[in-house]
């Protein structure tokens, strides 16, 4: 693979993960806020909640339409820092902490964010020594394409799960009347 074709790679890697962890923050923000909340940071974790979710939006907007610029990358490797933190700090607290890290999932915040440091840092340096050279144009183009395919995942996803559940609801029959029982004309 090419130096730019890595570039291209990583950059688009870091869009996609960030932009699907930003949007399942955002339909269960109440999660990353108790998440933050039993960090000990229980006084700032609603902001702390906003500001999480507003970096890793602006993150995916500017290396969208900003492949070259260099404080994307740095915005990606301090919210990497501030994750690893985070897990750090989970695994010196006595209970299990619940990770919003992609949505209300049930994994628990520590050690998983702490190997993904590595990974996360490598894709910004891999996107920073040979950055992409998309026009902002061809960014958003690609950001919409990439929203269309997390819709089209999600509406298969809904689909297969009202397929389950149609399957498995209970028929009851029609309650009769008794034939021969009188029926009131009110």
């Amino acid at each position: 693979m090419t130096s730019s074709a890595a570039g291209v790679v990583g950059q688009g890697a870091l869009i996609a993960i960030f932009l699907v962890a930003a949007l399942s923050k955002i339909l269960t923000h109440r999660d990353l806020t108790q998440t933050i909340s039993k960090l000990g940071l229980s006084a700032v974790a609603r902001p702390a909640t906003l500001l999480v979710i507003g970096a890793e939006l602006l993150a995916v907007t500017a290396l969208t339409i900003m492949p070259s610029a260099t404080w994307p990358r740095v915005l990606v490797v301090l919210l990497a820092l501030s994750f690893a933190g985070a897990g750090i700090r989970a695994l010196g607290v006595k209970e299990k902490i619940r990770c919003g890290c992609f949505g209300g999932g049930e994994a628990v915040l520590g050690r998983r964010q702490v190997l993904y440091l590595p990974l996360w840092l490598g894709l910004a340096v891999v996107a920073e020594y040979a950055p992409p050279s998309w026009s902002a144009d061809e960014g958003l183009a690609g950001l919409a394409t990439l929203l269309l395919a997390l819709v089209a995942w999600k509406l298969l996803a809904e689909v297969r799960l009202w397929r389950v559940l149609r399957g498995d609801r209970m028929v009851t029959p029609e309650p009769r009347q008794h034939e021969d029982a009188e029926v009131s004309a009110a």
